[in-house]
């Protein structure tokens, strides 16, 4: 198995979000997911559930500097968060965010934005109030092992797997593709979202799958369900019921 450091790459993933009111700083815009994981939350492990808050900004700001400065206020104030480049298209508008993933609940956002704040980064200050699913794209560096031709396991995280598909497609077809999944209870529970990795010049589409007691063979097996009805989605017209 070979083991793959730095891998750029891009996620997209759908979920509800709302405003946040409290702890942050004054008339800024801040944004979390509300119950993140939703249908399997309540069985993740206590370690595996961060609090995903989305500081919007006046602009957007490179990944690498996101990290450098993160890096910096993450030695020096020892709050142990993750911070990674992002967007979020919610209520017709889109927004740049920078991305903090918090396992600390102790650690303030506010403090957070505070830093950031310090080092220039420049906060929007047009609060919008949220209350509806968005569609979040978020950059980042994977850290993968190749586990098989095309299939791909989070390192630093157990729970994620990643696979190829043939090509990209669109969200309304990855989302119904999803659902018509989740139906075979033989696959058992997970949450996926889709992406993109860059290796040199080429890019490979890939679903990120989340799956407690993930193993190839389970993987494989929803790769299948999900190829079956990428390379022929007239299949979704078909009731299984």
């Amino acid at each position: 198995m070979k083991n793959i450091d730095r891998v750029y790459g891009c996620i997209y993933k759908k979920e509800f979000l709302t405003t946040v009111q409290k702890n942050i700083l004054p008339e800024s815009f801040v944004m979390k997911i509300w119950r993140p994981f939703h249908g399997i939350q309540e069985k993740l492990p206590l370690r595996n559930i961060p609090e995903f808050y989305f500081m919007v900004m006046q602009e957007d700001y490179l990944l690498d500097s996101i990290i450098g400065i993160s890096d910096k206020i993450n030695l020096e104030f020892k709050h142990g968060f993750d911070a990674v480049e992002g967007n979020i298209y919610v209520a017709g508008v889109t927004h740049p965010v920078i991305r903090i993933k918090i396992y600390e609940k102790s650690v303030l956002i506010k403090e957070i934005q505070k830093q950031f704040a310090d080092y220039g980064f420049q906060m929007s200050m047009n609060r919008l109030s949220i209350k509806e699913k968005g569609v979040i794209k978020l950059k980042k560096y994977f850290t993968l092992k190749v586990v098989k031709e095309g299939i791909y396991f989070d390192r630093r995280t157990p729970e994620l797997a990643y696979f190829r598909i043939p090509h990209q497609i669109e969200w309304d077809l990855f989302e119904d593709i999803t659902q018509r999944i989740k139906v075979n209870v033989a696959l058992g529970e997970f949450d996926a979202a889709m992406g993109a990795f860059h290796f040199g010049q080429k890019v490979e589409y890939i679903i990120r799958i989340l799956k407690l007691q993930k193993s190839l063979n389970n993987i494989e097996l929803i790769k299948q369900d999900y190829l079956t009805y990428i390379n022929k989605p007239e299949l979704l017209n078909i009731n299984v019921t």
